[in-house]
């Protein structure tokens, strides 16, 4: 296939908008106030941050010069002509400002650095001391789940990350146990808490990210498998999206999970952008198991499910080769 010939290093067009600054105690109220509807507990609080290293992250926290980028999109990753599209979080970082940052997040995985196999990046990663915790799930043989270390700072075709200085400060701790709603998603049910309980107008949307955990219940996930595995024709190129299942689905998959979400309420470009049209991106990955991780949709155990986490403001959002941009440049401005 064209992906195992060449992988190619993307020319970077960046485009940035900025996130209205709301407090975060006005985001806890609203957060408070919307997943009580769909949760059975609910705590949501202003506090200062915990040592996130306690929780494996490679820095204590997630506060100072908070940012997010959304790179690529479905074309990036299953148009045959861009399969094999790798982006450089870490060279991104330097031209947004970020790059002595702690990046957590959400991609697909670089297939130069996975001997040509797909996966789900779990980011987990910190610039300023070369510290990686990140993970690839990626799909067996048997269709099992296997995570391991990963190491590079690349991503395949779409990402999600969140930068930070990682230094401790306040952020938003949330508290859930059983699940009363229909939405079964955490990062969903926030976006909706937040779109109904803030004035949100004139595009002037919010975002939010961070780290929480699965301490009980079950959720259901997927792992991309290889391209080679996928035997049948999934990809819509006019509409520029997937149009038939070809992911390899988990469930139920936990507890004991820690997820890395980047979520946002809307464009506040009013749609230029062309943000990741789900509002959010959520990868994780097992505290206690091994050959656990991936892409995290939403828990299958209402009663059961309780989540614990922390939250922080995105100020800005750095829009990276955007989807409009594959079509514009192809294929004359690529670098291998």
């Amino acid at each position: 296939s064209a992906a195992s010939d060449v992988y190619k290093r993307q020319q970077l067009k960046i485009e940035k908008a900025d996130f209205k600054e709301i407090s975060l105690d006005k985001i806890s109220e609203a957060l408070q106030s919307g997943l009580i509807k769909n949760y059975h507990q609910v705590e949501v609080s202003v506090q200062d941050c915990p040592n996130l290293k306690e929780w494996g992250c490679p820095a204590e926290g997630i506060s100072g010069n908070e940012r997010i980028i959304d790179v690529g999109g479905e074309p990036y990753m299953h148009d045959p002509k861009h399969l094999g599209a790798e982006f450089d979080y870490e060279e991104i970082s330097k031209k947004i400002g970020s790059e002595k940052s702690y990046a957590l997040g959400a991609g697909s995985g670089a297939m130069s650095c996975l001997d040509g196999h797909c996966g789900e990046l779990v980011i987990n990663e910190n610039l300023i001391t070369s510290e990686s915790k990140s993970i690839i799930a990626r799909v067996g043989t048997s269709k099992e789940c296997i995570a391991e270390k990963y190491t590079a700072r690349k991503h395949g075709g779409l990402g999600n990350v969140y930068y930070t200085d990682g230094v401790k400060g306040k952020v938003i701790k949330i508290k859930i146990k059983g699940r009363s709603g229909d939405q079964g998603s955490l990062p969903q049910a926030m976006r909706k808490a937040l779109t109904d309980n803030l004035p949100i107008k004139d595009n002037e949307h919010i975002a939010l990210a961070g780290i929480f955990r699965i301490l009980k219940g079950q959720i259901k996930s997927h792992v991309q498998p290889d391209y080679a595995d996928i035997k049948h024709e999934y990809y819509d190129a006019k509409q520029m999206k997937c149009v038939k299942d070809f992911l390899q689905f988990y469930e139920p998959v936990g507890p004991e999970l820690q997820g890395y979400s980047v979520l946002w309420t809307g464009d506040p470009t009013g749609g230029n952008l062309d943000l990741r049209e789900s509002g959010e991106h959520t990868h994780f990955h097992s505290y206690t198991k091994e050959n656990v991780a991936g892409h995290y949709h939403f828990d299958v155990t209402p009663n059961d499910i309780e989540y614990e986490g922390y939250f922080n403001i995105a100020k800005e959002v750095h829009r990276v080769n955007t989807v409009s941009y594959t079509h514009l440049t192809l294929p004359t401005n690529r670098e291998v």
